[in-house]
Order: structure tokens, then sequence, then C-alpha cells
């Protein structure tokens, strides 16, 4: 009896071992870091349904030490109905490699967006297309496009103030993988916007993004700020 009850210890120490060493590996092969959003955006109505955007976005990560990313995005709006509009935009962006050289990136964006509002509770989907190219005449993938079908919900309340809360999610969906298609991203994100004035306000947000799906996933902890001038 004795014996048995040595060996069920022994086989309940060796258990616990390898549990302990699971979590630490997984704890280590997990990866985290902190960043930092900044942006400026500059939006013209057109008409009563058409409507121009300028955005300029710096992004800062590794613990906000260096410049990660830098874009210039240009877009158009049309909006069918009062909830429903269709979006096309371009983006030329610089991003930092871990060799410290910038790859140039074009992407274009298709956006369906549906919104509602429900008393003082506006919810908004975002249905994004996105097809980018990466360093298309530096590298032999240059010209195989990247393409994810975005997912973004939003959830606002309306304070009746000038500022307004809001929480939202958005999932990154890879296409054309020849590996397979799959999940590999997600953002959780809150913030609120804050108006100026008629023509200016301010967003600060946090958000965090997680990778999917991968070898050593990152973890970005990112806080955000952009302004907005419209006319």
């Amino acid at each position: 009896m004795t014996s048995r009850f040595n060996n069920l210890a022994q086989v309940k120490i060796i258990g616990w071992c390898c549990c302990f060493i699971f979590f630490v590996r997984l704890c280590n092969a997990q990866e985290n870091d902190a960043g930092l959003w900044a942006g400026v955006n500059v939006e013209k109505k057109i008409t009563s349904k058409w409507s121009a955007r300028l955005t300029e976005e710096l992004r800062f990560n590794e613990n906000i030490s260096e410049l990660g990313t830098a874009y210039t995005e240009i877009g158009m709006d049309y909006r069918f109905y009062k909830f429903v509009s269709l979006g096309v935009s371009y983006r030329f962006s610089q991003k930092r490699k871990v060799n410290d050289i910038y790859s140039l990136r074009h992407r274009y964006n298709i956006d369906l967006s549906l919104k509602h509002k429900f008393k003082k509770i506006s919810v908004s989907l975002r249905e994004r297309f996105q097809t980018q190219y990466t360093d298309v005449n530096t590298s032999e993938d240059g010209k195989v496009a990247e393409r994810y079908l975005r997912n973004k919900l939003t959830l606002k309340y309306d304070l009746g103030k000038k500022y307004t809360p809001y929480f939202y999610t958005e999932w990154f969906y890879q296409l054309y993988n020849p590996e397979g298609n799959e999940l590999d991203n997600v953002r959780y994100g809150a913030g609120f916007d804050y108006e100026i004035s008629k023509f200016m306000s301010l967003e600060f947000y946090y958000l965090i993004n997680k990778e999917l799906h991968v070898k050593n996933p990152l973890t970005s902890f990112i806080s955000g700020v952009e302004f907005t001038y419209s006319f």
C-alpha cells in the first residue's frame, strides 16, 4: 500500500512539474509591447452624399522607443442612405523591419458601413476588404497581394455633451492564404471623442492588439490620439 501511495505521489509530482514547465514556456512564448499612435485627419464634405478624407499617422512601438510605421491615406465616401455608406481608400505606408530598414507598402481598402441608433446608443458595423502589396520592386513576393476581410463593431453612447465614449472590437480574417485562410489578429479598444468646435475634434483611445495562430504571438497595448478637422 505504501509503495502504491509513493508511486501515485511521484506521478502527481511529475504531472505538476510538466504543467508548470508548459505554463512557463507558454508565458515565455508570448511577447508584449507598448505603443503610441498619433494621427491627423482632414475631412471635406463635397455634397450631401460625397465626402473626401486625408489621414497622416505615426505609430511608435518597442515600448514607444522607435517609429514602427508611418502612413498617408486618402479616401472617398458615399452615403447611400442615412445608415449605409461605401468608402474606398488608398494607403501608402513605411513599416520598420527587424534590420531597421523601412519597407514600402501599398494598401487598397473597400469599406461597407452600416449604422443605427437605439435611443442614446449607436451601433456601427464596418466590413472592410483590404488588399496590400509590400516592397513591389525590391522583393520576390512584392507583386503577391495580401488580402484581409476585417470586421469592426463599434458601440457609442451619446451623453449629450462634448465627449462621446465608445467601445469596439475588430477581427482580421486572412484570405487567399496558400496554407489556409484563418483569423490571425484581433483588436479590442475603448475611448472617447471630444468636440472642440463645430469643425475640430479630438479622439483619445486605448486598444489591445493580439496576434493569433502564430508561434510567438505579439500582444500590443496601444495608447492613441487623433485630431480631426472637418469642413
